[in-house]
């Protein structure tokens, strides 16, 4: 199965307030040479180097060269900040927020401290604990020229807490007010067609993207995301078209060669035969030279053997139980036609199904764009159709993108995918919200559309109804 692209969240994409411009008092009320002028301008030539590190890159550089100053001047609000600071830059988000509580305990009120402590916070997915910052910057800071900003970034941070409940839509209503408070954020702008892409609104999450693009053009997420919009709704030479401004834009990008690699796989998919995706049916994406791929009637019921995925990395006992429900909604949908026994091995099997933790088991075309893979071997004896041999399904039991286990509907969505090639489909919907559609999508649900329903039907229609079926798992 196609895998779709991962969405990119937005990491560390916030103003870091520089720790010197913030030392700015009055240094006429200090006598010349007294200890307090002195220790503020070795605190001020110490965050004027490391500043100066971090903007060459050099964020080690920069955590060791604060680190060793923090010990010599550890009553220094300043040098805690611009240390969470690098910390932050460094996505070691659990130190950058204590070295910002340091700060805050050393000089309060310290507002850029508590904002950059909710980015912190907001960036390690601890939205529950970024909340309290928001609103302590907030009550300090009532008419700050950012508190509307503010006032916005704080809802989405409760946005981010209702989606990870799946409850996406309060999350996109919630956004939407945020959006009315800070029109130009692009914290609210990619927040918000996160969530209506959640909510399967391709089109709505689309215009906030390009919202977002005309304020920021080099948004490396938003444009990921775009392509990522459009692969999700069939339409690949537009997704290919955003890859590529994200591959010119960033060719340095860590991840530029599994970009190169879904150009070159969407590109492929794109001039595969494609049916209506307003039609009751898409036979005419799963056939080759007008002919179908089935299992022919001495091969009925189907064998079927599954592993139990022991030692398998992110393998849950529920992902058994959610190939069985995949392959039953099959059955169901063949309306008698098709069905299966369980046999004890593999050998014995005509249609095997097993785990991996591995990417390396899922990539038989050469890209890195698989979650699932079905090989199918054929006997083509002269018929209208030709003859179903054996089916050998393998899936990845963990998400490619971030290396954690599926969730039970991504895994099930994989299973219907896989077993609708295994049972003949050997092409993909060109509707989103069919499951034989080339890539997961945020739009389909782990249930068979009534189009795929319609499609297995026609591939089978000529076959007698069988007497009894065995389903179980």
């Amino acid at each position: 199965m196609f895998k779709r692209l991962r969405s990119f969240i937005q990491i560390c994409n916030y103003v870091l307030i520089s720790g010197c411009l913030l030392t700015a008092m009055p240094i006429a009320v200090w006598a010349q040479g007294s200890p307090i002028q002195a220790d503020f301008v070795a605190e001020e030539r110490a965050a004027k180097k490391a500043e100066s590190m971090m903007h060459s890159g050099k964020l080690q550089d920069a955590i060791e060269y604060l680190t060793g100053a923090v010990a010599q001047m550890p009553r220094s609000a300043i040098l805690q900040f611009e240390l969470g600071n690098a910390f932050l830059r460094s996505r070691e988000f659990t130190k950058a927020i204590e070295c910002y509580q340091q700060a805050v305990r050393l000089r309060n009120p310290f507002p850029e401290a508590c904002l950059n402590a909710a980015y912190a916070c907001l960036d390690a997915g601890m939205e529950l604990q970024a909340i309290p910052w928001f609103h302590k910057y907030l009550r300090e800071n009532p008419n700050s020229p950012q508190a509307k900003d503010v006032e916005a970034e704080l809802l989405v941070a409760h946005a981010k807490a209702l989606m990870k409940e799946n409850h996406h839509f309060d999350a996109k209503q919630t956004l939407e007010r945020a959006r009315e408070i800070a029109p130009n954020s692009e914290i609210v702008l990619f927040a918000l067609a996160r969530a209506r892409s959640e909510l399967g609104d391709t089109q709505g999450a689309i215009h906030a993207y390009e919202d977002l693009l005309k304020i920021n053009p080099r948004h490396s997420a938003a444009l990921i995301n775009m392509a990522e919009c459009y692969q999700t709704s069939g339409q690949l030479p537009q997704a290919v078209s955003w890859l590529k401004k994200y591959a010119s834009s960033f060719p340095n990008a860590p991840d530029i060669v599994q970009i190169q690699n879904m150009i070159v796989a969407l590109t492929e998919k794109s001039g595969e035969p494609k049916s209506d995706p307003q039609a009751l049916e898409y036979t005419d994406s799963i056939t080759q030279a007008g002919r179908y791929y089935r299992w022919p009637p001495n091969r009925l019921p189907i064998k079927v053997w599954v592993s139990q995925g022991e030692g398998v990395p992110g393998f849950k006992p529920e992902f058994r139980v959610g190939f069985f429900d995949a392959l039953n909604a099959w059955m169901k949908a063949s309306q008698g036609r098709l069905q299966y026994v369980l046999v004890n091995s593999k050998e014995q099997a005509d249609l095997t199904g097993e785990w991996t933790g591995s990417p390396y088991d899922v990539k038989p075309t050469g890209h890195n764009v698989e979650q699932g893979v079905c090989m199918l071997a054929s006997v083509d004896r002269g018929h209208d159709y030709v003859e179903i041999d054996r089916a050998d399904i393998r899936i990845l039991t963990i998400d490619r993108n971030n290396q954690q286990p599926l969730s039970d509907d991504e895994m099930k969505k994989t299973c219907l995918h896989e077993l609708g090639h295994a049972m003949g489909l050997q092409g993909h919907s060109t509707n989103n919200h069919d499951v034989m559609f080339f890539s997961m999508s945020n739009t389909n649900w782990p249930v068979l559309s009534r189009r795929d329903k319609a499609t297995l039907f026609m591939i089978y229609q000529n076959y007698q109804p069988l007497m009894s079926a065995q389903y179980g798992n």
